[in-house]
């Protein structure tokens, strides 16, 4: 998707075909990917977590995390608690052949991954599925507490995510159709208080007369 393929560009996953990505005013085809990429830390949907244990899938078997670092960023993350709660703690296996897991419980082990690396760019994608009220709560906090001091990129879901953000890129049909908050966005883009009509009004797919919203049409 369209807003995946614009985060794809921070860590060079993908490279432009023209023009320049520039992070602090350089070109990243300048520093090494190792330099890059350090600074970088991903949640996204897709990858939540890996078939291992949660130690390694919060440290990612890297020795420079210990077990305490581990959990600090959990506790971080408000998973520490209910990652004490299973069979060996750390060591419960999660993923196709281990402990399942909620969605919730899920995206708190891969923002505690994120965590552990204090990374300058945060690039979160919310889970598109709803979650309950006391998770939402969970997650809020998290954010608030680690969001001050870097770049956060949200892949947003929430409407309360889409107004927290200072800048919104609106997307549509492989271009950026308009920026601003969220009240400037539906001040001047009709298109953008329409989605929001579409995606966040409960009688919004009552309606008969609005033209449907294509799957190109996303908020970052």
């Amino acid at each position: 998707m369209e807003k995946h393929a614009l985060v794809y560009l921070l860590p060079r996953f993908l490279d432009p075909s023209g023009g320049e990505v520039r992070f602090d005013g350089k070109n990243l085809r300048w520093v090494t990917l190792d330099s890059l990429r350090v600074q970088i830390a991903m949640v996204l949907q897709h990858n939540l977590v890996f078939n291992d244990t949660i130690a390694n899938n919060i440290g990612c078997g890297d020795p420079a995390y210990n077990l305490q670092r581990i959990a600090d960023a959990a506790k971080i993350a408000h998973a520490h608690q209910f990652v004490s709660k299973l069979p060996q703690g750390y060591e419960t296996l999660i993923g196709e052949q281990g402990q399942s897991l909620n969605l919730g419980e899920m995206f708190r082990i891969a923002l505690a991954r994120a965590i552990l690396r204090e990374p300058t760019i945060l690039v979160i994608e919310e889970p598109a599925t709803s979650l309950d009220e006391d998770t939402k709560g969970i997650i809020d906090d998290t954010l608030q507490r680690v969001l001050p001091g870097r770049t956060v990129i949200f892949l947003p879901h929430r409407l309360t995510t889409i107004k927290s953000c200072d800048q919104i890129f609106f997307l549509h049909e492989g271009k950026i159709e308009a920026t601003g908050d969220h009240r400037e966005l539906l001040s001047t883009s009709e298109l953008y208080r329409h989605l929001q009509y579409l995606e966040f009004n409960e009688f919004g797919s009552l309606s008969t007369s609005a033209a449907p919203v294509t799957q190109e049409e996303e908020a970052v």
